[in-house]
């Protein structure tokens, strides 16, 4: 699927739907199989999630007063807190995400317009990437540790469960021990591949926003091209003869182009702004927390310090997806004035030029996402987070110094 030429245009999406519809996340619309599916949702809830959030949140309040239990157990709760949020917001707004969906797969997006199929191609392959990496670095984390218990056989340490966790039965015996740490195994593994592809398919969407701005800047660039302008005209496709005229139409086109991407993004932000924001808080801790534990780490058991590195990368690309995907939408919303100065303006008529002086004032106005109305999508804030997490990490190190 790599091979530009095999992509199909917003395949990124399909890939991330299926997995979450598939982990139980997204009721289908027929009302027959919508109650058996919610049984479902919440068999797989409790298992991937439910059983660990109330371990971790047990053990929290058992160790309460020790310092290095609470760090080494803060950092899967918060993780697992701000993914079970993710789970309600995309069951809560189920019905405006299909809805963006729908816009994205639809023709007003130019979805199976043969002239912007290297963009739209271009771009979900780059999403595609995205996922790909994200998906790894998480992978890698999970897996390293699920084999944990045996490393630890292996290598013949104590028994110890892959995650921090209270039971209210003794895990070490058998076979407790294997039930739990097989449940614990699968269920990190299932989770990670849940969780990146709910953060995929917000980054997704964000995505064909600013392809639909690169289409955008490309169509406006191209009135007043008398070479297109011909080719239109022999395709008879608009049925006007005044070449002036069809110029005119073809921006009136481009300005409710813009008007749809700029909704279409707007309902990204309302859907998933304040969840986003509430990953950004929980890992720029998460973050300053893992660099701690391994700093502190007495004994290098390979598995654990790979587990735990990867674990740190996947967390810091999370970020940075979100924060990439918003700077590149902002980039792309402030071209759209130069592609209007960049037109063959100066030989249209004066409606023309007046509706084009509106078009470019409009873009003046950049398409910005924020997290939570308080911190924009930027690389910039990206980086002011990462600076954040290593205060807190040299705080905490000077606490236990």
């Amino acid at each position: 699927m790599m091979n530009e030429r095999g992509i199909v245009p917003n395949f990124h999406l399909r890939v991330s739907l299926s997995l979450v519809y598939f982990l139980g996340t997204w009721p289908p619309r027929a009302r027959k199989y919508r109650l058996l599916y919610l049984f479902y949702t919440v068999f797989s809830f409790t298992f991937i999630l439910g059983i660990l959030l109330a371990a971790e949140i047990a053990n929290m309040i058992i160790s309460w007063g020790d310092m290095s239990k609470i760090v080494a157990g803060a950092t899967l709760l918060m993780t697992n807190c701000t993914h079970a949020s993710k789970i309600v917001v995309f069951l809560r707004e189920q019905a405006r995400i299909q809805a963006l969906l729908d816009i994205a797969n639809s023709p007003v997006f130019h979805r199976h317009d043969k002239t912007h199929q290297d963009l739209l191609k271009s771009y979900t392959k780059k999403s595609i990437f995205h996922h790909a990496v994200y998906q790894s670095f998480g992978a890698i984390a999970v897996f390293c540790w699920g084999f944990t218990p045996l490393a630890d056989l292996i290598a013949g340490r104590s028994r110890r469960l892959p995650m921090e966790g209270w039971y209210p039965y003794n895990t070490t015996t058998t076979p407790a021990f294997e039930i739990t740490a097989g449940h614990q195994g699968v269920a990190v593994i299932i989770a990670c591949f849940h969780n990146v592809a709910m953060d995929t398919l917000m980054t997704g969407l964000i995505t064909v926003a600013c392809c639909q701005l690169a289409i955008l800047e490309r169509n406006i660039m191209s009135i007043n091209n008398e070479e297109s302008v011909s080719k239109m005209q022999n395709k008879n496709t608009l049925f006007i003869t005044d070449e002036k005229a069809l110029c005119y139409q073809r921006l009136k086109k481009c300005t409710v182009h813009s008007n749809i991407i700029f909704h279409f993004t707007k309902e990204i932000q309302d859907i998933f702004g304040t969840v986003i924001f509430f990953q950004f808080l929980s890992n720029c801790v998460i973050i300053c927390l893992i660099a701690f534990n391994v700093s502190q780490m007495k004994v290098y058991i390979p598995a654990v310090l790979i587990g735990m590195l990867t674990y740190l990368c996947c967390m810091t690309y999370q970020i940075f997806i979100f924060c990439w995907h918003g700077n590149e939408l902002h980039l792309h919303s402030i071209r759209i004035v130069t592609a209007a100065y960049s037109s063959g303006w100066f030989s249209g008529t004066e409606r023309f030029k007046r509706s084009l002086q509106i078009v470019m004032i409009r873009a003046h106005r950049p398409f910005i996402l924020s997290a939570g109305n308080i911190m924009l999508l930027s690389l910039d804030t990206f980086v002011q987070i990462l600076r954040t997490s290593y205060s807190i990490f040299t705080v905490l190190q000077g606490s236990a110094a």
